[in-house]
């Protein structure tokens, strides 16, 4: 009996010290997490002993007849206790597939989408891509779920008259995203900013008289929601000029509705919050971070703008970082926007010179990044394309638990803001260090500290001003200066939080190899060079090129540490993980990819080199192992497996579809 007794003491004791079992973790956003981190701290299968090229792979693929811009979600037990992935087209074909059998288990086509091809003088091209590789236009945005309902929200662009593609409407669908059924009738986006700035959604008949569609808008950023049950949108418009008529300007909007009215919930309006980024006299403030999501905290809302009329003070929000606040509908009232804050990278109007770009830290304004054209026929600015230097070229990032809210950019430089202080306006102060960091090229002085990392962020700054024959592709070049001949954008961000104190953030820019910081969110603590991997991205394409550089997603276990934010990951076992261009230009034309895995945190002996675990191509050459990356869509890690993107191409210049590649062990 005492044995059976110990015994029995001993089973509870060792089930009390036993972990917890695994978890199976839902992929509902983009980037993986309202913060937009990109990572998951619920992979309890793949780890830093089983990833490598002897024990993990490629386990199968399945085709999509159509272009695929959007991110794959995962949906946790979402079909016969398998995980559910949901696949949105440029067709407007939503697709669900069971993850364990690679059977479809739905396809739901949601209108017919837009045929952007134009032909005129006996020459072709398409009005939404300047490359011409997206015939059809659909669903461009990655969608989202909202687990407590378990409805899958999408937007998609279609024609408002069937068989016609010169009248487009953007709607959002409501479907269950277990079956794709439709949970109740989609909203057609439409409406007048509440700003008073005049701004209209454009949109056939959007003003009374108007007899043609004006400036297509464009959707790229992922949809997100808020904690007070607000589905977000944030639009860029098609071209990045201002136009003779006015109505025709591009903008860029954020638009907000009220979950529960889309439900069809009683009490509440299925009209949209619209806030619109710049006057209706100016023109610009593009919201596309490279596919990534808003942020959103509660009731707030973080997006990045880009190009346009940037001297207007608070009405004209270009290269911007944009705060806002949702407010849900009430008595059947419309929700609304407000703008709570905003900070201003940037000037696109004025030339950069004496006084400019650093010159005093805490209060000057910073200037444009390009020389600016001859003003047009009225005198008005006139974007040239030596000054596309989007601030909003990633999507942010915001450390959980801690005010630090993190932008990348067109010109290489990581912002560190501060959430609660954007500061309504444009002065270096409002920084959380200074100045910000070079978070491509160089890693700084990698026998001590990065001291030389922000002399050089001060020379890429002052090189920036150059125009060669008016192509934006061309980066300045000074003789051992920073740019050395590379372009520099940043497309993504990652985060391996630690702790509240910070963690690890990693970046990979163009022509450049991925590069881990220690950050910290302490104010005026400066980020710390880490390590970096060996691969370069588009390493033999000539300047200028390579986009997109690399995209990311980190993977681990929760963190053990007491106190850590809910996404906090265990040192230990994470891993980050990155696909990026092989050799070529994944933009204007096609590249070959590679998955590559590094271990997230160790660090070669004797070197600053991150520890390279697995690879799909082959070292030092052009072989990347997946086929054609799609341009903007990252690694999606989710119970055991990962999960690539890929266009298929017929030739070198036709994109025929797409097609999802899930690796794991094999």
């Amino acid at each position: 009996m005492k044995f059976a007794m110990a015994g029995y003491l001993s089973a509870v004791f060792f089930f009390l010290l036993a972990p917890p079992a695994s978890q199976a973790v839902s992929i509902n956003e983009r980037a993986g997490n309202h913060f937009r981190t990109a990572s998951n701290n619920q992979e309890f299968i793949l780890n830093k002993s089983n990833v490598n090229n002897a024990q993990f792979g490629l386990l199968n693929t399945f085709n999509f007849d159509a272009k695929v811009e959007t991110q794959p979600l995962v949906l946790e037990k979402g079909i016969n206790g398998n995980d559910l992935v949901i696949v949105t087209t440029m067709k407007n074909k939503v697709i669900g597939i069971n993850a364990k059998t690679n059977n479809k288990v739905y396809e739901k086509e949601l209108g017919p989408p837009i045929n952007t091809i134009t032909r005129k003088d006996g020459k072709e091209t398409q009005d939404m891509d300047m490359w011409g590789h997206t015939p059809d236009w659909g669903i461009s945005a990655t969608p989202i779920i909202d687990p407590s309902t378990n409805t899958l929200f999408v937007a998609a662009w279609v024609q408002k008259n069937k068989g016609d593609d010169r009248y487009r409407d953007y709607k959002v669908f409501i479907l269950d995203a277990k079956t794709g059924d439709k949970k109740a009738e989609p909203v057609r986006i439409f409406g007048q900013s509440q700003e008073g700035n005049d701004c209209w959604f454009n949109d056939a008949n959007a003003v009374d008289g108007q007899g043609k569609q004006y400036t297509y808008p464009k959707l790229r950023a992922g949809l997100a929601l808020t904690g007070n049950k607000g589905l977000v949108l944030a639009f860029a418009a098609n071209g990045e000029h201002p136009n003779d008529d006015k109505r025709d300007n591009p903008h860029g909007f954020v638009i907000a509705y009220d979950t529960r009215a889309l439900l069809n919930q009683q009490g509440f309006s299925r009209d949209p919050a619209i806030f619109c980024t710049t006057a209706f006299n100016s023109w610009g403030g593009g919201i596309w971070q490279a596919g990534g999501a808003p942020v959103t905290e509660g009731d707030m809302i973080y997006v990045a703008t880009s190009n346009g009329t940037s001297n207007n003070g608070g009405d004209d929000l270009t290269e911007s970082m944009i705060k806002l606040r949702y407010l849900p509908s009430l008595s059947g009232k419309r929700p609304e926007l407000q703008k709570t804050d905003w900070y201003k990278a940037f000037l696109d109007e004025r030339t950069s010179g004496a006084g400019c770009l650093w010159q005093d830290n805490t209060s000057e304004v910073s200037c444009g990044r390009a020389v600016p054209p001859p003003p047009g026929p009225n005198g008005e600015f006139r974007l040239r394309a030596g000054t596309d230097w989007d601030f909003g070229s990633s999507g942010p990032l915001l450390i959980p638990g801690s005010d630090v809210l993190l932008q990348g950019t067109k010109d290489g430089i990581i912002y560190a803001l501060d959430k609660t202080d954007l500061g309504h306006n444009d002065r270096f102060n409002k920084l959380m260090f200074r100045p910000p960091l070079i978070g491509s090229y160089f890693s700084g002085d990698k026998d001590g500290e990065t001291q030389q990392s922000w002399l050089r962020a001060n020379e890429l700054n002052r090189s920036i001003p150059c125009v060669v024959d008016d192509d934006w592709f061309t980066p300045c070049k000074i003789e051992g200066g920073p740019e050395n001949g590379r372009t520099h954008h940043i497309h993504a961000l990652a985060l391996t939080q630690k702790d509240a104190g910070g963690g690890i953030v990693y970046v990979w820019g163009e022509n450049a190899s991925l590069k881990a910081y220690d950050f910290s969110t302490t104010r005026d603590r400066r980020p710390v060079f880490r390590a970096e991997g060996e691969e370069l991205a588009s390493a033999r394409i000539g300047a200028p090129g390579g986009m997109p550089g690399g995209l990311l997603m980190v993977s681990g276990k929760p963190s053990k540490l007491q106190g850590a934010p809910d996404t906090a990951i265990d040192f230990d076992t994470a891993l980050v993980w990155a696909v990026y261009a092989k050799c070529g230009d994944a933009n204007k034309g096609f590249a070959e990819g590679e998955l590559i895995a590094y271990d997230a945190t160790s660090i070669l002996p004797g070197s600053r080199n991150m520890k390279r675990l697995f690879s799909t191509g082959n070292v030092g050459g052009c072989h990347g192992g997946l086929g054609m990356m799609s341009r903007m869509i990252p690694p999606v890690v989710a119970n055991g497996k990962v999960y690539v993107m890929i266009y298929r191409v017929e030739g070198y210049d036709k994109v025929i579809g797409s097609q999802l590649k899930a690796f794991g062990l094999k």
